[in-house]
Parts: structure tokens; C-alpha cells; sequence
């Protein structure tokens, strides 16, 4: 009956469907027991899918710790929003407020700040999650398509099973973006798509990390 039970990655071995059930019975177990279970992983999911908090490490110091839907769509760190998940970071710095709104400079033109942003650092990022990244005028179109939109051109597609995962190119300009799209999209190279995103949903981070 130990106070602490350490698990060093033991579901890395198994395959995906065991390795699903096995979270599911461990995460029962813990429940049953009322034992605190420090879980060592390199699988993002699997910490998301067991964990009531997750600590996110970065060369033995913590860069984030805190309910596993925060640190994913709220991270304190651009180590943790990258390390939780793919994310696009675009270099961003704030605009001249207009009616009211804070906006933000980045490379795909002006964009609302999120609300909940707190102070704008002078150079920070604006990261974005690919799932966020909605097509617009599709019904498979995962959300509501929010108030920015951005005309881009598919570079790349693969299909994940439940979406397929594109690299995007915005037009007129912009840095290559990562898309999650619905099953029926099939996003072809070349092909012209109009995507959408909310700022509700994004994520501003300073640029460097704290020492």
C-alpha cells in the first residue's frame, strides 16, 4: 500500500488498442485505489486520456504543470504547446487597438488578439492548432468557422484516419501551416482551399522561454 506508486512508460511496448485499453484499466485502478500514480510518458495522448495533471519536462526543469486541458490549449510555455501537440507558431506583436480590439501583427496580416490574452509581450507568438484550422462553406467543417479567414494552397496531404493532416501554403504569404481536416475534405497538392480560424482559439506565448 504505498503512498506513491511510480510508473516508468509502461504501456510504450504495446500496440495501439491494447495500449488504449490498458490506460483505461490503469486510470480505473488508480480510481479504485485512491493512490497517487506518478506516470512516466513520451505519449502525449496517453497523458492527456490518464492523467488529472500533467508536468510537462523540459532538461529536468518544469515547463508547465496543470489540468491536461489547459496545458494543451492554454500552454505557459512554447516548449509545452509544441511538446503537447503540432501547433503552428507565427511571430506576432501587438497592433494599434481598433474599436476596441487588440490585434496582433503576424506574417498572415493583422489578427484579433484572443481575450484572455493578459499583457501582449512587445515580441511574442501566436500559436494556433491545427484543428482549429476549419474549412469554410463545408459541412464537415469541424466548429464554427471564426472571424479570420486565410485562402491558402495544399502542399501536402496524408490521411490519419479520422482527418487528414495537410501542409498548407496562405496566400498571398505566410509561413507553411499544419491543417487537420475532415475525412471527406481529401485535400489534394495545388488545390485551393479558404480556411478559418477563431482567435478564441489561439494561444499567445513569448517568444523565448524562461531561463
Amino acid at each position: 500500500e504505498p503512498a506513491v506508486l511510480l510508473l516508468d512508460e509502461p504501456l510504450g511496448a504495446l500496440d495501439l488498442a491494447l495500449r488504449r485499453a490498458m490506460q483505461r484499466e490503469l486510470k480505473a485502478i488508480q480510481r479504485r485505489l485512491g493512490t497517487t500514480f506518478v506516470h512516466v510518458t513520451h505519449d502525449q495522448e496517453e497523458a492527456m486520456a490518464i492523467a488529472d495533471m500533467v508536468v510537462v519536462m523540459n532538461a529536468g526543469r518544469i515547463a508547465d504543470a496543470g489540468p491536461p486541458e489547459r496545458v494543451y490549449l492554454r500552454p505557459a510555455s512554447r516548449f509545452a504547446a509544441s511538446f503537447m501537440g503540432e501547433i503552428n507558431l507565427l511571430p506576432a506583436r501587438p497592433l494599434p487597438e481598433r474599436a476596441g480590439q487588440r490585434m496582433l501583427e503576424t506574417p498572415l496580416g493583422p489578427v484579433p488578439a484572443p481575450v484572455d490574452a493578459g499583457t501582449l509581450p512587445p515580441r511574442g507568438l501566436i500559436g494556433i492548432r491545427p484543428e482549429h484550422l476549419s474549412l469554410v462553406g463545408q459541412d464537415e467543417a469541424p466548429g464554427t468557422p471564426g472571424p479570420v479567414t486565410l485562402p491558402a494552397i495544399v502542399r501536402e496531404s496524408a490521411f490519419f484516419g479520422t482527418h487528414h493532416r495537410a501542409v498548407v501554403d496562405p496566400q498571398p504569404a505566410g509561413p507553411p501551416l499544419v491543417a487537420h481536416l475532415p475525412q471527406r475534405a481529401d485535400p489534394r497538392p495545388g488545390e485551393r482551399l479558404l480556411l478559418a480560424f477563431d482567435p478564441a482559439d489561439a494561444v499567445i506565448l513569448p517568444e523565448e522561454e524562461m531561463p
